[in-house]
């Protein structure tokens, strides 16, 4: 019975998840969601800049990296963020919020 609880759990927990994203992808524009995802990641860690690749963006928001970076650069042009190697660092939260609303 605990195992059988415990998988159950588990399988409720990845369901929600797919779901989610499925509702995101379905509902939200993806420059919505990534500045959604860059707020959230930033209010997490407590710091304007972010240690996550393109490719680890990309798998978080079910979507290719190559649609990460275009849009990251996008970002950059518009003076929402900064990009580095392997980090992303916030330069216009204020902006990344209306554009998420």
């Amino acid at each position: 019975a605990p195992l059988a609880n415990y998988t159950n759990t588990l399988m409720a927990e990845r369901f929600s998840q797919v779901m989610w994203l499925m509702e995101q992808v379905m509902w939200h524009s993806f420059d919505r969601r990534l500045a959604a995802f860059l707020l959230e990641e930033s209010a997490l860690e407590g710091s304007a800049r972010l240690e996550l690749t393109h490719e680890r963006i990309a798998a978080h928001l079910g979507t290719a990296r190559e649609v990460v970076t275009r849009m990251l650069r996008y970002f950059q042009s518009e003076g929402l963020v900064r990009l580095s190697r392997g980090a992303v660092e916030l330069t216009d939260t204020a902006g990344l919020r209306r554009l998420s609303a």
